[in-house]
């Protein structure tokens, strides 16, 4: 990619600071600082692919969990609504018990004041 460094120096280096004054020609150094911020950038690289690695195995993980959580709500409001539907069945015979008893306690005293 990159061309390898050459670490071989001239008696005299004004040549290549004189190039790259003119013409804007990359020094050794200049190539140097290159070579440094692409292996810095390389680090950065694998440090994301591993955090991308990290976030979907969290995703994932949250996922499942989400969806253990909504069988869970929905198992549980089945059975509340199960319990109040027969609690609402007891309501309406207790009450249709009381009135029974109601009128069997009114017949009675009315019969009791008839045969007095």
């Amino acid at each position: 990619m990159l061309l390898k460094l050459d670490n071989r120096r001239g008696i005299l280096n004004f040549g290549g600071t004189i190039l790259q004054s003119l013409f804007a020609i990359a020094t050794v150094s200049d190539l140097n600082m290159l070579h440094e911020t692409l292996d810095e950038l390389k680090y950065k690289d694998v440090d994301i692919a591993h955090s991308l690695v990290n976030q979907v195995t969290y995703v994932k993980c949250s996922d499942h969990t989400v969806r253990v959580n909504t069988d869970a709500i929905f198992n549980l409001s089945t059975i509340l609504k199960n319990k109040m539907i027969q609690s609402h069945d007891n309501y309406q015979q207790i009450i249709m018990d009381i009135a029974w008893l109601n009128m069997t306690i009114y017949n009675q005293s009315v019969l009791f004041l008839v045969i007095r």
